[in-house]
């Protein structure tokens, strides 16, 4: 069997629970480590097999390959990820042998991550015109990421519907890996949603957040154009979409919150995860720097 007829198999394999943003990064990053094995073994994926490399260390010599092209350990280790989830599906399915077995990745260079501080959302909060359309819609959808942890894909598709106003609580449906979550929700921003809703004189149903040209779902390319418009309006570099949800998390740890009720709060399946952010509120502690807070429904209700 070809490396090209495994990997059409490994992606029907995980579109049956992956979400299409997850199966693009699957092709995308994939491509690198098929060019490697093209210019390895001199054919392209659909004439190569496993059994062309024979015992060849395939996945650290991969590693060793893009150390050599000088370019990040955080950036090799992204690459890495997806290629061994590749290599761990054919091993499983007995269709090469065991290329992951003592391979270690290289350490984790990223720049720490550097939360929001309270005067930053304020600054960015004075971004926001609140008596147009575009600019109210802007807001609940920062603070949506800011107060709840939403990620960018969960904030485009949430519904009206997805509110539970009664008890504070968003449903967060069909999100990474097309798993369902619920959190809180603070009654401001609710009150901030509607008035949204009212502005835009529209009924209370189908997604929340549209295009003002077209009426169709924001895009995510119109997500990454909003905060690229604030990071230069606000001079605060580092502002990206992710970084309201490590704030988000940060802030809850700060505040008190329990790390177990924080791995539902943001939908990790692998608690490690979550872990990580323990070192972020431990090193805003230490400091005693005054990072954004969340808001008291989440220490009052979730205890």
């Amino acid at each position: 069997m070809t490396i090209k007829q495994i990997y059409n198999m490994f992606l029907h394999c995980r579109s049956v629970y992956c979400s299409s943003e997850t199966l693009r990064s699957y092709e995308g990053h994939l491509k690198i480590f098929f060019d490697y094995l093209e210019t390895v073994g001199g054919k392209n994926i659909d004439e190569l097999s496993f059994l062309d490399f024979g015992n060849t260390p395939l996945y650290s010599d991969f590693i060793i390959y893009l150390r050599k092209k000088e370019i990040k350990n955080v950036t090799i280790r992204s690459y890495c990820r997806i290629a061994k989830a590749y290599l761990q599906y054919c091993y499983q399915n007995d269709l090469c042998i065991d290329y992951l077995k003592g391979v270690r990745l290289p350490p984790d260079d990223s720049h720490p991550k550097i939360v929001l501080y309270a005067d930053e959302v304020q600054k960015i909060d004075l971004c926001f015109d609140m008596l147009t359309k575009k600019g109210r819609r802007n807001y609940c959808i920062f603070h949506l990421m800011l107060d709840c942890g939403l990620r960018s894909q969960e904030v485009r598709h949430l519904r009206y519907e997805n509110i539970d106003r009664e008890r504070n609580i968003l449903h967060i449906l069909d999100s990474k890996g097309c798993k369902s979550r619920i959190t809180l929700i603070p009654d401001f921003l609710i009150q901030e949603i509607d008035n949204h809703m009212r502005l835009c004189a529209r009924e209370p149903s189908g997604f929340l957040f549209l295009s003002l040209r077209n009426n169709q779902p924001m895009s995510k390319n119109s997500l990454k154009k909003l905060f690229t418009k604030l990071k230069k309006e606000t001079g605060i570099n580092r502002l990206h979409a992710h970084l309201l949800r490590h704030t988000f998390a940060t802030s809850y740890l700060v505040g008190g919150g329990n790390l177990e009720f924080l791995r539902v709060f943001m939908g990790h399946s692998d608690y490690n995860v979550t872990k990580l952010y323990s070192q972020l509120a431990a090193e805003s502690k230490m400091l005693g720097v005054k990072i954004y807070q969340l808001d008291p429904i989440f220490f009052e209700k979730g205890y």
